[in-house]
């Protein structure tokens, strides 16, 4: 609960130094309409089991909330896997827990394209921009994730998006990943 106030308190700090340009926030709200309707023909989209890995993942999304997720691409031989993230507003920080495996690092990414600061415990990850700089409104890898000692699965719990001014935004609860 410390970590969460923390967190928050960081983030409100970090966003007040954020240029609170208006046509940044129009650019913003027209990406945000076309990811909302990639996310709705998401939706549409049933998963077969028949498809291949690549053509399911993007499918398997299923969320109308600002952040949504995804845990995918399990590679056992280098014990990783991925966060994948559809954001319909701008991320500038975000913390989870990953119950099921014992978290060595997190690396690469949407979080380090955009310069983001990301420590680990061995169950949480807690990531944002020392310079206030916000992950635009867009898809991809958030991070990779490095683990060792896993059980049967992986779940993300507790997780925490914040935006700009940190305003707390919703986020969808992906489905656990099978490790073994």
């Amino acid at each position: 609960m410390k970590k969460s106030i923390i967190f928050v308190f960081l983030m409100v700090l970090a966003c007040q130094a954020q240029n609170k340009d208006t046509g940044k926030a129009e650019n913003i709200s027209e990406t945000a309409s076309e990811i909302t309707q990639l996310s709705q023909s998401l939706q549409a989209s049933e998963t077969n089991s028949s498809k291949s890995n690549s053509e399911t993942q993007e499918e398997n999304i299923q969320c109308t909330a600002d952040v949504c997720l995804q845990l995918r691409n399990i590679d056992k031989s280098n014990k990783s896997f991925e966060i994948y993230m559809i954001n319909s507003v701008p991320v500038a920080g975000f913390q989870c827990d990953l119950p099921g495996i014992e978290i060595i690092s997190a690396d690469g990414g949407l979080l380090k394209e955009n310069g983001y600061q990301t420590s680990n415990s061995t169950s949480r990850i807690l990531s944002f921009s020392m310079q206030a700089k916000l992950i635009p409104v867009g898809m991809g890898i958030l991070t990779k994730i490095y683990y060792d000692n896993p059980t049967k699965s992986v779940c993300m719990t507790e997780i925490i998006f914040a935006g700009i001014g940190g305003a707390k935004l919703s986020n969808n609860e992906p489905e656990c990943l099978t490790l073994n």
